[in-house]
């Protein structure tokens, strides 16, 4: 197998491969870690590429993902007695003296981690600049973000590097890399997944999950990684009840292109014989947007804690000022300000769950435009600044919905200018089976697995030429 072959296969077909003896996972991985040394230096997506990744001596070929190369990401989850940064210079070089819950489902379904890809500072922004590492680049131009905060795993994923990698998702950090790196991005129920319970807080809104290529590795994934407490995932089957909306108080104004090709994702739903209908649920964003900003706040300053002093009056040496920002925010929150944003935490999750008495689904724009350019972020820029400039307008229309609990995917939908273009589908809690069958019907009438970009492993720049739709799916 060669790296242009490698390239072209998600997880799936890799697993088939070193099931079937054709492939070995030594093999595999060799080739994902000469797929990151071919284009790391342009994305700059992975923290850390190890020299010595653990291929078990016997490979359990009836695992889930036997033998796949895999990218953890530099927070979250971790694995025993490797390094994690968290994207900041004030993180020492130890290496966990344990194992996350997660990070061994990974493990026990056959993955083979071969590094850890870029985050920014403590996961807290939706692009992916830290300080630490320097911007992680769009593969589709690399001028633009590649979102955040799973942006290198992102990256790494659309460029080649690995067919999935580990991504978390407190305010969209799954779902607007995906988006703007045009790949899978499924952030499932809250709780879906096995957590640390010590690394939780009141108000958390983090679900860690993965970002892949293709929705079937993302309904594979979601179904190894579960606990088997959870039950059996049962198929849904029949016509779906669909909302679509490109404007509501919690949505952004959209660039006419995204609009367009949210439109024309519903569409495709009404053709496949879903019932779709134009609704949105309506709630107070602006309280609710404050009240999740407080909690951000809040949990940003219980993990920077662990690694400096936060009672300091002046930012100490090395952490970012954002980051600061959200510290000092946190310290100023009273029991009542945490009360009152539970509670408009509460109110939301209401309106949404009576939303979803009537419709199966929500279609929405992902982002409320394509990629921002690189440059339009700075690590040291004040809070305001980040939430009103076009990186933090992308959190509104994802975020809600790590409020809300509910699971939601973004996918590819087209090309704008040679940009992906994402659109974004919702469930009712614990309704993953729905929302992955209605994106892998839509995959398979969008066909973005015939999309390349423009910085890809196994192709170079200047031979890259499809950076096109077929015709009929341009955006």
């Amino acid at each position: 197998m060669d790296l242009t072959e490698y390239a072209s296969l998600d997880a799936t077909a890799l697993t088939d491969l070193v099931a079937g003896g054709a492939v070995t996972a030594a093999e595999l991985t060799d080739l994902a870690r000469r797929a990151c040394r071919q284009v790391d230096d342009e994305i700059n997506a992975v923290a850390e590429l190890y020299d010595d990744p653990r291929i078990p001596r016997r490979i359990d070929a009836a695992a889930p993902f036997a033998g796949v190369p895999f990218l953890m990401k530099d927070f979250g989850a971790h694995e025993i007695g490797r390094h994690q940064w968290m994207g900041s210079r004030v993180v020492d070089d130890g290496v966990a003296a344990d194992e996350a819950p997660l990070a061994r489902r990974f493990r026990e379904s056959g993955l083979i981690s071969v590094g850890r890809s870029a985050t920014c500072e403590f996961a807290v922004t939706a692009t992916t600049e830290s300080a630490r590492y320097g911007p992680t680049r769009n593969p589709w131009d690399p001028r633009r973000s590649a979102g955040g905060s799973s942006g290198g795993a992102a990256a790494a994923v659309a460029a080649g590097v690995v067919p999935m990698a580990h991504g978390t998702d407190s305010g969209g950090s799954i779902r607007i890399p995906a988006a703007c790196c045009g790949v899978v991005g499924l952030k499932p129920t809250r709780g879906a997944m096995p957590a640390d319970p010590a690394a939780s807080s009141p108000g958390d809104f983090n679900t860690e999950f993965v970002v892949t290529r293709t929705v079937r590795d993302a309904a594979r994934a979601f179904s190894a990684f579960r606990p088997s407490s959870c039950g059996v995932l049962r198929p849904f089957e029949g016509r779906r009840r669909i909302a679509v909306a490109t404007r509501a108080s919690w949505l952004p104004a959209v660039d006419p292109a995204v609009g367009a090709a949210t439109l024309r994702t519903a569409k495709r739903c009404e053709q496949l014989g879903h019932n779709v209908d134009a609704a949105a649920p309506e709630l107070d964003w602006v309280s609710l947007f404050e009240a999740m900003k407080d909690l951000w706040a809040a949990g940003t300053l219980d993990t920077v804690s662990a690694w400096c002093d936060v009672s300091a009056p002046i930012r100490p040496a090395g952490i970012e000022g954002l980051t600061w920002e959200l510290v000092t925010r946190a310290k100023r929150l009273t029991g009542a300000d945490i009360c009152s944003a539970l509670s408009a935490i509460d109110s939301a999750t209401k309106a949404f769950t009576a939303f979803f008495t009537d419709y199966d689904m929500l279609l929405t724009p992902t982002l409320p435009s394509p990629p921002p350019a690189l440059g339009g972020f700075h690590p040291d820029m004040d809070l305001e600044s980040y939430y009103e400039g076009p990186v933090g307008r992308m959190e509104p229309a994802v975020a809600v919905f790590n409020a809300t609990g509910q699971p939601a995917i973004s996918i590819p939908a087209g090309l704008a200018d040679g940009l992906p273009v994402g659109v974004h589908l919702a469930a009712a809690p614990h309704q993953e089976p729905a929302l992955l069958a209605l994106a892998a019907e839509l995959e398979s009438e969008i066909n973005w697995a015939a999309w390349t970009p423009a910085i890809h492993v196994g192709q170079s720049r200047t031979e890259n030429t499809s950076t096109s739709e077929p015709e009929g799916q341009l955006v």
